[in-house]
């Protein structure tokens, strides 16, 4: 594997392992599992409020996007997905934290928020570019 190949796959790598670690910290101590698989609108619009959610999710996305180039973009928003999927699975023991399938409702919209904003932003730059070359 070429060395630039492997430098874009370290920061989605470790941000995904640092935050699954992250969740899976249990400075409370454990339980039997718990999941929470309510699934509401009231449920669904109290989980779209978590702003870190949706943030860390779109964060995840770019760094997924450039580990895994423009043109597998769905690969990208699946590795994310599973990462969000995996907070959720490695918080059921975790005592003070309470994984709800929920949850998984503001990770797609970040992943969402920032697919577009990669789309909008690859489309300025190949605009520009092309312009810039044209104008010459």
């Amino acid at each position: 594997m070429k060395v630039l190949k492997v430098l874009r796959i370290i920061p989605f790598t470790a941000l995904a392992l640092a935050s699954i670690w992250a969740a899976n910290r249990a400075p409370d101590g454990r339980r039997p599992p718990q999941m929470d698989f309510t699934v509401t609108l009231e449920a669904i619009t109290n989980a779209l409020t978590k702003v870190p959610h949706i943030t860390s999710m779109a964060m995840l996305f770019t760094l997924a996007v450039l580990a895994t180039g423009y043109s597998r973009t769905w690969l990208a928003a699946v590795l994310t997905f599973f990462v969000g999927v995996s907070w959720e699975l490695v918080q059921t023991t975790v005592i003070g934290h309470n994984p709800r399938v929920v949850d998984l409702f503001p990770n797609l919209v970040g992943i969402a928020i920032a697919w577009v904003i990669v789309f909008l932003s690859i489309f300025l730059w190949r605009s520009a570019r092309s312009h810039l070359l044209t104008s010459r």
